[in-house]
């Protein structure tokens, strides 16, 4: 499918983006020739943003929307690793190592992203250190947030895996306003890599507990204190 683009040559940057978020402020405060290097992009829901494998020719940050970072093994079953949504960036591990991309990306939403070319983003990185310093740190993060959903998965059981997810959706607006994509069984499998079946199982449990109830295939959380009751219980079995 072809996509729009729109350089910013074209238009005003100043236009897309706000102060409200760090990177925001680092690329409106960049030299003219990197500010002028951008291209903006709109996306509907399910379009591949990444694909696994490929070369990777842009650096990526997301306006507006929520995409999810996945892996699809050779059996055809996802595993999805994260979702980004405003202010996230993508490409930088593949443009810094070149390397092709470690996974793929695809719209849960409409998305408006920019990018800016390899070339251009790699001389940014080397003459900025504003950038530089802000993705040290932000991947920092990332791989915090990485080693302790490894030792979740690790350690702790499907069903107190599920009760704080749905904890967190609850809590995060912007998740729940999305509930018919953040809150389907089909992600739920996605998310924490287990058949349907087991999904089921457990969220029948929470059901039959008043906890949770369905609309179709999504899952609307009905009492928030009873999910945190039962997940502290799970949490020590």
């Amino acid at each position: 499918m072809k996509i729009n683009i729109i350089r910013i040559r074209d238009m005003s940057i100043e236009k897309l983006l706000n102060e409200d978020l760090e990177i925001f402020r680092i690329i409106l405060n960049s030299e003219e020739i990197f500010k002028k290097s951008w291209e903006y992009i709109k996306y509907r829901p399910g379009e591949i943003l990444c694909e696994y494998g490929y070369e990777c020719k842009y650096f990526y940050v997301i306006l507006s929307g929520f995409v999810n970072i996945y892996h699809t093994s050779e059996k055809g079953k996802t595993y999805s690793q994260s979702v980004y949504g405003k202010g996230y960036y993508i490409g930088e591990l593949e443009l810094f190592t070149n390397k092709p991309f470690i996974c793929g990306v695809e719209t849960m939403t409409g998305t408006e992203i920019i990018r800016i070319s390899k070339d251009i983003f790699l001389k940014w990185t080397r003459s900025d250190m504003n950038i530089l310093y802000y993705l040290m740190k932000t991947l920092c993060d990332s791989s915090y947030t990485l080693s302790e959903k490894a030792s979740y998965d690790t350690l702790y059981s499907l069903k107190f895996r599920i009760c704080d997810y749905l904890i967190d959706c609850k809590k995060n607006p912007d998740y729940y306003k999305h509930y018919k994509i953040f809150l389907s069984k089909k992600y739920l499998s996605e998310r924490f890599v287990v058949t349907t079946r087991s999904i089921n199982r457990i969220l029948k449990e929470l059901y039959d507990k008043s906890l949770i109830d369905f609309e179709s295939n999504y899952i609307k959380i009905i009492d928030l204190k009873g999910l945190e009751e039962e997940r502290e219980k799970e949490r020590f079995m």
